[in-house]
C-alpha cells in the first residue's frame, strides 16, 4: 500500500492484494489501519483515490469501486491527474 499525507488529507494511491487467503479480507484490515493512522496523525479526510466512472457490473474496475464504496463516504469525480517532467 503507498500512502500520502499532505496537510489534512490522506491519498491511498496504491495497493494490492494476492489471491490466496482472500477470505479473510487483509486488504479491508490494511485500509482501516490506513484510517487510524491519518486520523492519528490529523487527517481530516481519506481520499480513496480512484473508482470506475460508473456503478456498472461490466466495467473493469468495478470490483474496486465495490471495495472503495463499502468504506462509505462520497464520490468525487475531477479532471485526472498530471504528469510534470522536470528534466
Amino acid at each position: 500500500m503507498i500512502l500520502v499525507q499532505s496537510r489534512r488529507r490522506a491519498s491511498y494511491l496504491y495497493g494490492t492484494s494476492a489471491n490466496a487467503r482472500r477470505e479473510l479480507m487483509a486488504l479491508y484490515a490494511l485500509q482501516w489501519a490506513a484510517i487510524h493512522l491519518a486520523e492519528a496523525s490529523g487527517c481530516t479526510e481519506f481520499d480513496l483515490f480512484g473508482v470506475s466512472p460508473r456503478s456498472d457490473p461490466k466495467h473493469p474496475l468495478y470490483g474496486l469501486y465495490r471495495f472503495k464504496v463499502g468504506f462509505g463516504g462520497s464520490i468525487l469525480h475531477h479532471q485526472g491527474c498530471w504528469d510534470c517532467a522536470f528534466d
